[in-house]
C-alpha cells in the first residue's frame, strides 16, 4: 500500500531526475542545443586534435541511415581552428564542447541537416535525424593515424578469421582437399604446369572464371563459359587470356598469391577469403561487401 509519505518521496525524487534531465541538456555558442547522456573525464580537446566517434543515425520512421556500431568502425572528426568558431555549424561547435567518454544525442530536421541541398529521388524530406553519439577517444593525428591502422588491422582479422570458417565449411561439406597458405588462402591445383612457379615482375597470360561459394558466377575471359553463365558481353570481343604482371598489376591480392603457386600450363581453383580480394567494397550486384571469391584459373603462358 502506498502511503502519503512514499508518494511524497516519489514525488521528490521525479523532481530530482527532471532537474538532472534539464542540466544534462547544452547549447553551442550558435544555439544548437543536444544532450549529455553520459558524461566522460571533461577534457574537450583543441584545435586540431581528432574525435573518435562511434554513432547511430536514425530518421523519424526508426530507420538506421549508418551505425558504426554495427560496421565496427568508427569514425574521426577534427576540431576546427578556433577562426572557424563564429561560423561553423552547430554540429561541429559540439565537437569543442564534448571530451573522451560523452555520450550525447540531438536531433534536426532533414531539410537543416541538407543544408539547402534538394533531397535525393524518393528521400522523405520532412524527415527528423536522430543522433546517439559516443567519443571513444580524443587524440593527436599521428596518435589517430597509428590507432587506425591497429584498428583496420584487427577488423581485417576478425573479418579474415570469419571468412575461414566459412570456406572451410564448403569445402568440408564438398569433401574438397584443399591447401592453406599462411595468408588464408585456399586451393586446389587441378592440373600441374611446367618449369618454376611464377615470380614477381613475370607476366602470366591467364583464362579465369570467377563466382562466389553459391556458385553464382561473376566474371569469365572464357567466351563459352561467359555465353553459359548469362555474362557475355559482345563488345569484350575478342575473348582472350589476361595479361597479369605479378605483384605488379592493379588485381586483387589473392590473384597475386595463386599465381605464385602456378607455373606455364598449370590449373587452379582457389577460394579467396574478403581480406584478400576486394574487402568492405562492395563490387558489383554479385559480389557484395566481404565477399569470399572463388576462381578457377589457368596460366596459358608465362614470361
Amino acid at each position: 500500500m502506498i502511503t502519503m509519505k512514499m508518494t511524497n518521496v516519489l514525488f521528490g525524487l521525479l523532481a530530482l531526475l527532471c532537474v538532472a534531465c534539464n542540466q544534462s541538456e547544452k547549447e553551442t555558442p550558435n544555439g544548437f542545443k543536444f544532450n549529455v547522456l553520459k558524461a566522460g573525464d571533461g577534457k574537450v580537446g583543441r584545435p586540431g586534435q581528432i574525435l573518435v566517434l562511434d554513432f547511430q543515425m536514425k530518421d523519424s520512421k526508426d530507420s538506421v541511415w549508418s551505425d558504426t556500431y554495427r560496421d565496427g568502425m568508427p569514425i574521426p572528426a577534427m576540431i576546427n581552428d578556433s577562426a572557424q568558431l563564429a561560423t561553423e555549424p552547430g554540429m561541429m561547435q559540439v565537437l569543442r564542447m564534448i571530451s573522451k567518454g560523452d555520450s550525447i544525442s540531438f536531433s534536426l530536421p532533414l531539410k537543416e541537416l541538407l543544408g539547402g541541398r534538394p533531397p535525393l529521388p524518393g528521400m522523405d524530406s520532412t524527415l527528423t535525424i536522430y543522433y546517439h553519439l559516443f567519443v571513444r577517444d580524443l587524440m593527436d593525428r599521428q596518435q589517430y593515424e597509428e590507432y587506425q591502422i591497429k584498428l583496420q588491422a584487427e577488423i581485417s582479422e576478425k573479418q579474415l578469421q570469419q571468412d575461414t570458417v566459412a570456406i572451410d565449411a564448403y569445402l568440408a561439406e564438398k569433401n574438397i582437399q584443399a591447401q592453406k597458405t599462411a595468408s588464408g588462402l585456399r586451393y586446389v591445383i587441378t592440373k600441374p604446369g611446367s618449369g618454376e612457379n611464377a615470380k614477381t615482375g613475370q607476366a602470366a597470360s591467364v583464362n579465369y572464371a570467377g563466382y562466389l561459394l553459391d556458385g553464382q558466377y561473376f566474371d569469365s575471359n572464357i567466351k563459352s563459359i561467359a555465353q553459359e553463365k548469362g555474362l557475355y558481353n559482345p563488345a569484350r570481343e575478342p575473348y582472350a587470356p589476361y595479361d597479369v604482371t605479378i605483384d605488379q598489376s592493379s588485381v586483387i591480392k589473392g590473384w597475386h598469391e595463386a599465381l605464385k603457386l602456378m607455373s606455364k600450363g598449370s590449373k587452379i581453383t582457389v577460394y579467396i577469403p574478403s581480406t584478400l580480394a576486394y574487402g568492405k567494397q562492395q563490387r558489383s550486384e554479385v559480389i557484395k561487401p566481404n565477399s569470399i571469391l572463388v576462381f578457377d584459373m589457368e596460366v596459358v603462358d608465362l614470361k
